[in-house]
């Protein structure tokens, strides 16, 4: 079980790597990684069996763990990185995770794809929670929106005129500086599809001539936040 263990973890090490995660965050991978896979090998607990309810367990572990050590229970946002690396683990030993009966394929993807999205803006971007958190909600209102018209497949063929039609969708009822954000939050997903290999092109913000009225009409806020986009 110990060479299994540490084969996951290289293995968990080297995808990182190859997504050009830093070398501080692939250790802290390592490390929350191993944490976990110790604690199971110390209750004979398989880890291609592991369900939600054990990762649960192990949490109320290690608050306890923590809070014998600090004498104070950890802050709200402790669990993040943690959870973050044991999910992408469970990833590699089962395949999927969470399991497929526990989530739609749909509603799986988009969770994986949010997840993943925190970490890197988190991790490798550096920003602020107000901004993490403005920008997974429109991530989420994105993906629900596409997956909803072209199924959990179709990530890979996403387009410009899709980008066209949710912005038209969007431009409905917003003020200019609200479209603008929306624009500016959404540029950044795109761009995180493109790095982590989800989509295959760098979708950029032109326009084309095939934009209706309504988008032509949001051009002018589109380029004015791109200033704002990394």
């Amino acid at each position: 079980m110990l060479k299994l263990h540490d084969e996951l973890i290289a293995e968990l090490a080297k995808s990182l790597t190859e997504q050009n995660y830093n070398p501080v965050v692939v250790t802290n991978h390592r490390l929350y990684a191993r944490r976990f896979l110790d604690y199971l090998a110390e209750r004979d607990m398989p880890v291609a069996m592991v369900t939600p309810a054990q990762v649960d367990q192990y949490f109320l572990h290690a608050v306890h763990c923590f809070h014998d050590r600090y004498g104070r229970p950890p802050s709200s946002r402790w669990h993040r990185l943690p959870n973050t690396a044991i999910g992408r683990l469970l990833r590699l030993a089962q395949g999927t995770w969470p399991p497929e009966a526990e989530i739609e394929p749909v509603k799986m993807l988009r969770h994986a794809i949010c997840h993943d999205y925190e970490t890197w803006m988190r991790d490798e971007r550096g920003l602020a929670d107000e901004t993490i958190d403005a920008r997974l909600r429109e991530a989420r209102r994105f993906l629900d929106w596409y997956f909803g018209r072209s199924g959990a497949d179709g990530l890979r063929s996403l387009a410009v005129r899709d980008i066209d039609r949710y912005m038209d969708m969007r431009a409905v009822g917003l003020r200019r500086i609200s479209l603008a954000a929306s624009a500016a939050w959404l540029r950044s997903l795109l761009r995180y599809l493109h790095l982590s290999g989800r989509v295959p092109t760098d979708l950029s913000p032109q326009s084309s001539a095939r934009c209706s009225m309504p988008m032509r009409m949001f051009l002018r806020s589109w380029t004015a936040a791109r200033s704002t986009w990394f």
